[in-house]
């Protein structure tokens, strides 16, 4: 688990109550902070806690009982300020902070920040009556979500597709099962993929549909922000019949089916590398092709099929405006979507909505205005919630689906390092997504697992097998000494 804690706030009356929920989160295999375990004689327990909240903590716990209103004043409301301040750091909608009731009692009003209050803004949990047991389980499952283990609500067309390939006999599967068995049907499966991406591209092409200029006189408010996320999950929608075949190609597909594959991506990733246009629209545009090539990563690493991640990476090339051919995912990311950080607070909309909650105009314009409460890495939250439905059923939880999509990004962002070794590229780095907050405290984050590998295996580590990094260790050492590099300059920069 990525975090280093749930950090319990309480006051000492109710500290049985507190060891049994304490007891039921380490169960869930949750690290539990409380100041009773972690402070010694004579620490500052200000510091100490205003340490253990800023500097891992992945959720905040405030447990409330009729206790408190009999107190005149509580170190609690100190260490609920200290949160509050914190919180407004946070992007709306993410279930950093939390709360719990032990009985029928009054959640204090802490103002939060942007219209919000701690009593009527934050997930809250009733542990106590019939309901308990129930309650605690649904508490758990709002830290795993918290945590980034769990993802949230899919798009219904894309959890449709999944569904339907999941059918017994499903049409879509029998078809490319059989194409991909017999590799004397090679000339079918060209046809297969070339039906399957000619749909997708046709409706890229279409201006009307996906413009890449914005009328004069447009404003950056929130009726602007809530057309780019209708823009997203109409991208979402057009995708969704491509992804389950994607999946299968890349989790079970040979030699003979790389360079369709390829082709694949690079007709969406060209596509996708717009020369003119306005920035916002020229970088969303880079979504489908990035889409296609999370949906084949992750069925390649899944299956450990990493010559087809090398078909739809290193091999996907794009043509840019000084006529030079360079991997697509060079050049983009899920960074690269937002302008690296520049619209973040239209991807947390996106984000918000994902986890099935709203923000009014007002809040979108608080977020557009502040820094404060803009998520960092929201198109790679989103894709990970996207691309649930599809792969789910090949991992045995949430997490280890968690942990894969990290060994993914940090493939991903690899792979993109060693081209721009390769071939000097002095562009934005796109990708860093997720697995930089999610591993902000861990000693081994999934890059540092990652290189270990790399020397421990030296040729003989299987991506350098199927041909990635050119097959050489040096070059996937170097590639992931500047991921380590720059994700450590993200987690500071940014946590």
């Amino acid at each position: 688990m990525p975090g280093d804690h749930v950090f319990i706030s309480y006051i000492t009356e109710d500290s049985e109550q507190i060891d049994e929920l304490q007891a039921a989160l380490e169960a869930a295999d949750f690290i539990v902070w409380r100041d009773k375990d972690k402070l010694w004689p004579g620490d500052d327990w200000q510091a100490e806690i205003r340490n253990a909240i800023r500097g891992g903590s992945f959720v905040f716990l405030a447990c409330f009982s009729s206790n408190l209103a009999k107190r005149a004043k509580s170190y609690q409301f100190e260490e609920l300020t200290l949160a509050a301040e914190e919180y407004r750091l946070r992007p709306p909608g993410a279930a950093w902070l939390m709360t719990a009731r032990l009985d029928e009692c009054e959640i204090p009003e802490i103002d939060l920040g942007a219209g919000r209050t701690l009593g009527r803004s934050i997930h809250r949990a009733d542990i106590f009556g019939p309901q308990k047991i129930a309650q605690v389980s649904r508490l758990v499952i709002a830290i795993q979500r918290a945590i980034g283990a769990s993802p949230g609500i899919p798009p219904a067309s894309v959890s449709a597709a999944a569904a339907d390939a999941g059918r017994a006999q499903s049409d879509v599967v029998e078809e490319l099962r059989v194409l991909l068995r017999n590799p004397a049907l090679i000339m079918d499966y060209d046809e297969y993929l070339t039906e399957l991406r000619d749909p997708v591209r046709t409706a890229l092409l279409d201006r009307e549909r996906f413009p890449l200029t914005v009328p004069d006189g447009t404003k950056p408010d929130a009726g602007f922000v809530r057309q780019w996320v209708e823009r997203m999950r109409d991208y979402d929608d057009l995708l969704a019949p491509i992804l389950v075949p994607l999946k299968l190609i890349s989790m079970y597909g040979s030699q003979q089916h790389e360079q369709e594959l390829t082709q694949t991506l690079r007709i969406l990733a060209q596509e996708s590398t717009q020369p003119a246009g306005h920035d916002i629209y020229r970088s969303i545009h880079e979504y489908p092709a990035l889409v296609a090539t999370f949906a084949t990563a992750l069925g390649a690493v899944a299956k450990s099929n990493y010559s087809m991640l090398r078909a739809a990476t290193s091999d996907v090339r794009v043509t840019t405006t000084n006529v030079k051919q360079i991997p697509f995912i060079l050049t983009s990311g899920s960074q690269s979507i937002i302008g690296i950080g520049n619209w973040s607070p239209f991807g947390t909309l996106l984000c918000v909505e994902d986890d099935g909650e709203s923000l009014t105009d007002d809040q979108i314009e608080s977020l557009l205005s502040e820094r404060g409460g803009r998520r960092h890495t929201p198109i790679s939250d989103h894709l990970f919630t996207l691309l649930t439905p599809i792969y789910r059923s090949h991992f045995s939880s949430d997490g280890d689906y968690a942990d894969a999509f990290d060994r993914v990004e940090v493939l991903l962002d690899a792979v993109s390092e060693d081209a721009r070794a390769q071939a000097p590229y002095y562009g934005p780095h796109g990708g860093y997504g997720r697995y930089t907050w999610r591993h902000v405290r861990g000693d081994r984050p999934p890059e540092v697992s990652m290189l270990e590998e790399v020397k421990a295996h030296g040729a003989g580590w299987t991506p350098l097998l199927h041909g990635l990094f050119g097959g050489d260790p040096d070059r996937a050492e170097v590639a992931l000494v500047s991921v380590g590099e720059m994700a450590k300059h993200v987690r500071s920069r940014m946590w």
